[in-house]
């Protein structure tokens, strides 16, 4: 607050600033007690994230806590441009990717850097990781079905199994049916059906995206190798190759 707004307060004002203020930072104490990461997390972890502490994908924020609480109260209060992180900053594909990465990956996040994927960046930012899992919502994938459109109006399939053409779906903007058949990550055994009478609905992909169980079957084995290996080597060091 500007001094002179300061100085035109009651006593009273002044008091109730200052109590406010102390109270402020002693509740933040608390928060930042060990053990307490819970109490300030932006929510529930996300399904398969209940056992991750904080540390494994959120890397600090520059400076201290009191440094933070600063820079935020003047950017609050219109003093600053700027604001900062609080504790610890967002977490990236860099985070995600060393429990998730998968070679057999169908939709690696690197591949929509290319120029053709412009207009799908720029609508959902399918470039990152975040931007359908995002963290602390309780679920599993934060994204709504029909993001297909951003990159496949103009697919053309030659010999098309489906009973009904995908050049029929796609001009009927039929998007909420594409993961009925495809497994975005391809994360699942699974047989692409040729009849629509067997593809999956978008109830069942939402109670799935919800946190419910993969409607696409079992999941493929390297899948979890890869997963597992990437805790592993977060448990204990890698020796160097000789």
């Amino acid at each position: 607050m500007p001094a002179s707004k300061w100085k035109k307060l009651t006593r009273e004002q002044q008091a109730a600033y200052r109590w406010g203020l102390i109270v402020a930072v002693i509740g933040a104490g608390l928060l930042l007690l060990p053990g307490r990461e819970s109490w300030h997390a932006a929510g529930p972890p996300n399904i398969g994230h209940s056992k991750i502490e904080c540390g494994e994908c959120h890397v600090p924020a520059p400076g201290n806590f009191a440094g933070q609480a600063f820079e935020n109260i003047m950017h609050a209060v219109g003093l600053s441009d700027s604001e900062t992180h609080f504790i610890y900053q967002p977490a990236g594909n860099e985070q995600c990717l060393r429990c998730h990465e998968d070679p057999d990956n169908r939709h690696p996040v690197e591949d929509f850097l290319e120029p053709e994927f412009a207009t799908a960046r720029q609508a959902i930012g399918v470039q990152y990781c975040v931007s359908c899992h995002q963290e602390h919502l309780g679920v599993r994938v934060s994204a709504t079905q029909g993001f297909c459109r951003h990159c496949h109006e103009d697919t053309e399939v030659s010999d098309d199994p489906l009973d009904v053409p995908h050049s029929i779906l796609i001009a009927d903007e039929r998007w909420g049916t594409c993961l009925g058949c495809h497994d975005f990550h391809g994360n699942h055994e699974r047989k692409v059906p040729e009849l629509m009478s067997l593809v999956l609905t978008e109830e069942q992909i939402q109670q799935y995206f919800d946190g419910g169980e993969s409607p696409y079957g079992h999941r493929r084995l390297t899948v979890i190798q890869t997963m597992r290996r990437s805790s592993r080597s977060r448990e204990k060091p890698v020796a160097d190759p000789p």
